[in-house]
């Protein structure tokens, strides 16, 4: 993997001098001299130097900070400079100089092509320091990314957690311009295409430095032979008023780079990037005045139903930013109060971080959420369905993949939903994966059993696997192909305990069957199916962390079957997942 290179001067503005302006001006310099001499060894040693001198603060950080970047960019030692910039990050996680270093890192990634690690790090950026200008910008790039990968579908997907981060205006054109693009050209779907085009101009046609996304956007409409709609008022409803009183405020208090300034502002951990105050001044009635000296309630509401009521009605206008906020305050002061908090109340805000991209808080959200109040996880799966009975598939995809795993009794039927989601949109082959997991989360699992055996007969024609599962769901499953294909689906799905336990049912019934057989051409078959399954219950073995179990029945099935040409075969095996590729 070979990275871009770009010019060692430009890399010195960048690295060097935009140290945050806090390295001591003496280093500064001296490292600038050092590297205009190209000495880059010693500018290393010279931040080595400082980096000895202030361990573990800021300085230091920075120091490291340029210590990577030399490595990457002068030295020709990426993977040395990547190991610096991981391990500031594991030393300082939460500090500015940790932001930076992920944010180079998936930089770095993303020019040597490596989308995948450049992801990954644009992520993290987006999930854990929502608050920072940093997290937005990392955001697109990890658009780009999937862009550039050639996974379209996400790219759409990130593009449109951009434009319900920023509601307001010119990055949510922009994004929506992006995402009409991809449509149309890599996924071919003209109509989702003109759907996007003609909400961007309903949205955002009157809104102030969108001008330019509109007029392509309306260009677009016209050789696709749609029709154009006619823009919103941006100032049409009070919280439209509201949104863009909020948009001048902060325009009028940049800039906002500072990571500081962004840990102190009101609501900065909810993630959302807005105030819950400053939305509800807006917001005025009749009665007592709220906390924040704007909504008032009468004497039998609270302030917090209030801000309920209003992030209701934000939510069904999509702005998922600032309803988001509202519910994430709501649920705050609900809690101080110690009063019962509807479920569904974090369902929507756990979408609302969803819509943004902020999938790692989304699902926190829920996941404390259903630990306390089980209706939670009862109220998603129930919009699911709904979702799923409308015709909204990639909702209710959205929806049930939001609480996998956060109860293992109800995987097995959400796994199962997703299935028939999947083979409702003409996917089979995502169809299978999902009834394969209901499966492997249920073995006993009768509809997803049918439901498996159906779509590999009828719609990919694999009559074989068809009939293993059709066996299952009519309870002759006690056969070595149904055991040895429940072993294989938990082996693929990193269910090893149960993959082993289901591999040695298949080799123990082979046994039996071999002992009431006198065909000697029957008994190698047997035999061949005996080793197979066994050396697959030692590799098993061996991905369930027991290593000397899994040496153990490969020993034995070397002394049982010492001619046995499977015999290398498990040997082999169990040295690649050791990672020993020679033997």
């Amino acid at each position: 993997m070979k990275p871009v290179r770009f010019g060692i001067f430009f890399w010195i503005a960048m690295m060097v001098m935009a140290q945050y302006g806090c390295l001591s001006t003496g280093t500064q310099k001296q490292v600038e001299k050092l590297i205009e001499e190209k000495d880059y060894h010693g500018a290393v040693d010279t931040y080595q130097a400082l980096i000895d001198s202030k361990p573990g603060t800021p300085k230091a950080r920075q120091a490291q900070l340029g210590i990577a970047g030399l490595y990457i960019e002068a030295l020709n030692s990426p993977e040395q400079g990547v190991q610096v910039y991981r391990d500031l990050i594991a030393a300082a996680p939460n500090s500015e100089e940790a932001v930076e270093a992920h944010w180079r890192v998936g930089l770095y990634y993303f020019k040597s092509a490596d989308y995948h690690s450049a992801q990954q790090s644009f992520d993290t950026i987006v999930n854990q320091f929502p608050s920072l200008e940093k997290s937005h910008n990392a955001q697109l790039m990890l658009a780009k990314s999937y862009e550039e990968s050639k996974n379209y579908k996400k790219a759409v997907e990130i593009y449109d957690n951009v434009a319900h981060r920023h509601p307001e205006g010119k990055r949510a054109a922009q994004a929506l311009v992006n995402r009409a693009k991809i449509q149309r050209k890599y996924l071919k779907d003209e109509i989702q295409a003109k759907r996007t085009y003609q909400t961007l101009v309903k949205r955002y046609g009157k809104v102030k430095g969108t001008e330019e996304a509109i007029a392509e956007a309306k260009q677009e409409l016209r050789l696709m032979g749609a029709s154009i709609p006619q823009p919103d008022d941006p100032l049409a409803s009070p919280h439209d008023r509201a949104l863009e009183r909020q948009r001048k405020r902060r325009e009028r208090d940049r800039p906002r780079d500072s990571f500081e300034r962004n840990l102190e502002t009101d609501d900065s951990d909810s993630g959302f990037g807005v105030s819950a105050q400053e939305i509800m001044r807006h917001f005025r009635g009749g009665g007592q005045t709220g906390p924040s000296g704007g909504i008032q309630t009468d004497e039998e509401g609270t302030y917090y139903d209030a801000m309920l009521m209003i992030a209701n009605s934000i939510f069904q206008s999509e702005n998922y930013r600032d309803s988001g906020a509202l519910y994430y305050r709501s649920i705050e002061l609900a809690k101080q109060d110690e009063a019962r908090i509807d479920p569904y109340d974090h369902l929507r805000l756990s979408i609302c971080y969803r819509k943004l991209g902020l999938h790692q808080r989304a699902r926190e959200v829920l996941k404390t959420a259903v630990r306390k109040d089980r209706q939670v996880l009862e109220a998603v799966i129930t919009t699911g369905t709904n979702q799923y009975a409308d015709g909204n598939y990639e909702k209710a995809i959205e929806t049930y993949n939001s609480v996998v795993g956060l109860n293992r009794s109800k995987d097995p039927e959400l796994y199962w939903k997703l299935g028939l989601v999947y083979k409702k949109m003409g996917d089979p082959h995502m169809a299978v994966e999902s009834f394969e997991r209901a499966v492997v989360a249920k073995a006993d699992y009768t509809d997803a059993l049918q439901s498996l055996a159906e779509v590999l007969y009828y719609q990919l024609k694999d009559e074989a696997r068809a009939g293993v599962f059709q066996d299952l769901v009519d309870a002759k499953g006690e056969t070595y192909a149904s055991q040895k294909e429940l072993g294989d689906l938990h082996y693929k799905y990193g269910s090893y305990a149960r993959a082993k336990s289901k591999y040695e049912i298949a080799a123990r019934l082979a046994q039996l069957e071999k002992k009431d057989t006198t065909s000697n051409v029957k008994k190698r078959v047997l035999d061949s199916q005996i080793v197979h399954t066994s050396v697959h219950a030692a590799m098993a073995a061996y991905k369930n962390q027991m290593e000397d179990q899994a040496q153990a029945l490969i020993d034995a099935l070397a002394a049982e079957y010492p001619e046995h040409p499977l015999i290398p075969y498990g040997r082999g095996q169990l040295a690649l997942l050791k990672g020993d590729a020679d033997t």
